[in-house]
C-alpha cells in the first residue's frame, strides 16, 4: 500500500484518499493547509463535514486516520481571519437553540459521533480546535515534538467542536480543567502521561505507526469491534446496569455474524493474530 503522507499534489484544504488492505478500507483524511499550521478555514470545514458523513455512512469504510500535512502542525485549530464566516452571530434565540441541538460543528462535522474506529496522529502544533480534532481519534498517536494546547484561551475564543466535552471524558477533571481554563502548552510526553496519547512513536514515524493500527484493525472481525465501540461510547455515563443492558443487546447480532463466526472458525483452525 502506497501512502500518501504530506500531501503536496493538490490546492484543496482537505484532502482525501481511501486505501484497501485486507479485510477493509483505510479512509485517510488529511488537513491540507501547512502554510497556516492546517488552521480550518470554511472550505476546509465544509470538506470536513463531507469527510465525516462518508466515512459514517460507507460501509465499506473501516477506520479513519486523520493527520496534517507538512512538517510543523496537526492543525492550529480555526483561521480567525475567517471566523466570521464560520460563526453564526447572526442568529435569533430559536435559531440559536436550534444550532446548538442539530449543527454538526464550526469545523466541519466535529460533533458527529463516529461509531467506527478514528485514529489522529499529531507531528506538531495541536492548537485550539486543532487539540479537539485530535480528542476525536478513538486512537490517539503523537511524534515526541508535538505539542498541545487550549490556545484559543489567550484570545477569548470558546471551545465548540467538542473540546469541552471530550478533554474531561479523557482525562478527568483533575487534568483536562487546567488544560482548559490556562491554555498551557504541553509535550507530546506530558500529553502522554496524561493520557491524551495512547503511544508515543519517533519523529517522522507516526503516520506510518497509524496506518499500521489501521491495516491491523480491518483484519480484526468488525461486527464485535464496532459494536464494543458502541457499547463503550454509549454506555460510559449511564448507571452500571443500564450499560451492562446496552452491551448485552449485542449478544446476539454479533454472534451471529458473518465476521465473528468467521473469526471463531480462524481460532479453531489455529490461527492466532496478536495486535502489534
Amino acid at each position: 500500500m502506497d501512502l500518501v503522507l504530506y500531501v503536496g499534489m493538490s490546492e484543496l484544504p482537505l484532502i482525501t484518499n481511501i486505501h484497501e488492505v485486507p479485510g477493509g478500507k483505510i479512509f485517510q483524511i488529511t488537513m491540507n493547509r501547512p502554510e497556516v499550521h492546517n488552521a480550518v478555514n470554511k472550505e476546509m470545514a465544509d470538506l470536513f463535514l463531507e469527510a465525516w458523513k462518508t466515512f459514517q455512512r460507507d460501509p465499506e469504510l473501516t477506520v479513519a486516520v486523520l493527520h496534517g500535512a507538512g512538517d510543523k502542525a496537526f492543525c492550529s485549530g480555526a483561521d480567525l481571519s475567517g471566523l466570521d464566516k464560520m460563526a453564526n452571530l447572526y442568529l435569533n434565540q430559536e435559531e440559536r437553540e436550534e444550532y446548538a441541538k442539530n449543527d454538526p460543528g464550526p469545523l466541519g462535522g466535529s460533533r458527529i459521533v463516529q461509531k467506527k474506529p478514528v485514529i489522529t496522529v499529531s507531528h506538531g502544533y495541536t492548537y485550539a480546535g486543532g487539540l479537539e480534532l485530535f480528542c476525536h481519534g478513538h486512537i490517539r498517536i503523537a511524534e515526541p515534538q508535538a505539542i498541545f494546547s487550549v490556545a484559543c484561551r489567550r484570545w477569548g475564543v470558546p471551545l465548540v467542536d467538542g473540546g469541552t466535552v471530550y478533554l474531561p471524558r479523557l482525562l478527568g477533571w483533575g487534568s483536562a480543567l487546567p488544560l482548559i481554563l490556562t491554555g498551557q502548552r504541553i509535550r507530546a510526553e506530558r500529553a502522554y502521561q496524561l493520557g491524551l496519547v495512547w503511544e508515543l512513536v519517533k519523529k517522522g514515524k507516526g503516520l506510518e505507526r497509524a496506518f499500521s493500527y489501521a491495516t491491523q484493525l480491518c483484519k480484526q472481525p468488525r461486527d464485535a469491534m464496532f459494536a464494543d465501540l458502541n457499547s463503550a461510547l454509549e454506555g460510559w455515563n449511564l448507571p452500571l446496569q443500564q450499560a451492562l443492558t446496552i452491551e448485552a443487546r449485542n449478544t446476539f447480532p454479533v454472534m451471529e455474524s458473518k465476521s465473528t463466526k468467521e473469526g471463531v472458525k480462524r481460532f479453531l483452525d489455529g490461527d492466532r493474530f496478536w495486535f502489534r
